[in-house]
């Protein structure tokens, strides 16, 4: 339970912040722009081939999908971004996106979905889903391997790309040849011993993530359906292999190993790496925490075993 020195000064940092206040004791506004806020705890944006620019057809959202050096067709990487569904967007995610490049050899797509509380869940999910089916549809004007497609995702875009794959496997398609989920929220109830013992005090809390749900689910929606909890989901088999990553000092912590412990007991090949001393959100961190280019590195590597077998990055 205890902080890494570099988590510890960030923690300490973000404290002291004029107004410093937590998301849910500020507006929507404000809760996104705080987390445009983690842009500037980013390294330098690092140059990759090429980037495109398109629009999703049919949900009509921007995508960006990066290219690294080499040869098409890519394997392909769908990130989708956290920020409790609420906040995040295509820029919080650009330098993560080229590091995720350049380290896998794989072709990066993000895609800037609708977000809560304007749209809440299954909008999201809707989104990302189509995103994933468009990667498909066009992987050959894309330059990308329709058959080694995965997605990835931190926070609740972990929740996104679990439930993405769940669906995808209940609805005959797209074909999702991998997930990686980085400490991803896979519970509407915020009720396991990490909530409790990181409720407070360690950047994400407890009361955060419940006002994060409390939009995503919009008053309405069942907090239990698979798609919103995949840790609910009665059959977890079937589904593709799976990085798991987890932060120890994070209140979501159970929630991505849980899921990571029920995935490999239905029979689906899993690594999980538990980042020690760590905090939620330190995948946007690279530019003040040391072991974020460890995360992303080995996110990379796993995907690229499966997504670029033959063509491994260096």
């Amino acid at each position: 339970m205890t902080l890494d020195p570099q988590a510890a000064a960030v923690v300490e940092a973000l404290g002291r912040r004029p107004g410093a206040r937590a998301a849910d004791e500020v507006t929507v506004s404000e809760a996104r722009a705080r987390t445009r806020g983690l842009i500037g705890l980013q390294a330098a944006p690092q140059p990759v081939a090429m980037v495109q620019g398109a629009v999703v057809p049919g949900s009509g959202r921007r995508a960006r999908v990066y290219y690294p050096a080499g040869e098409a067709p890519f394997g392909c990487l769908v990130l989708l971004h956290g920020g409790g569904w609420v906040t995040g967007d295509l820029d919080t995610h650009d330098r993560p996106a080229r590091r995720l490049a350049n380290a896998s050899g794989c072709a990066v797509v993000t895609v800037d979905y609708r977000r809560a509380p304007e749209h809440p869940f299954p909008v999201p999910l809707d989104d990302c889903l189509e995103a994933i089916r468009w990667v498909g549809r066009e992987s050959g004007r894309l330059g990308i391997d329709p058959s080694r497609i995965g997605v990835a995702g931190d926070s609740a875009g972990g929740n996104l790309a679990a439930a993405a794959c769940l669906r995808a496997r209940d609805e005959g398609g797209p074909d999702v040849a991998f997930q990686a989920l980085i400490y991803p929220v896979t519970d509407a109830a915020c009720a396991t011993s990490s909530y409790d013992a990181y409720r407070t005090g360690y950047g994400l809390r407890r009361d955060t993530m419940t006002w994060y749900w409390k939009h995503y689910l919009g008053g309405g929606a069942d907090g239990a359906h698979p798609y919103a909890s995949p840790l609910r989901a009665a059959d977890l088999s079937g589904l593709p292999p799976a990085f798991v990553a987890t932060a120890e000092c994070d209140p979501v912590r159970d929630d991505g190993e849980l899921y990571a412990a029920r995935l490999a007991e239905a029979g689906v090949p899993v690594t999980h790496r538990r980042y020690s001393g760590m905090i939620h959100a330190f995948f946007l961190m690279d530019g003040v925490l040391d072991r974020t280019a460890v995360l992303i590195e080995e996110t990379a590597r796993e995907a690229a075993r499966t997504l670029m077998p033959s063509n491994p990055p260096l």
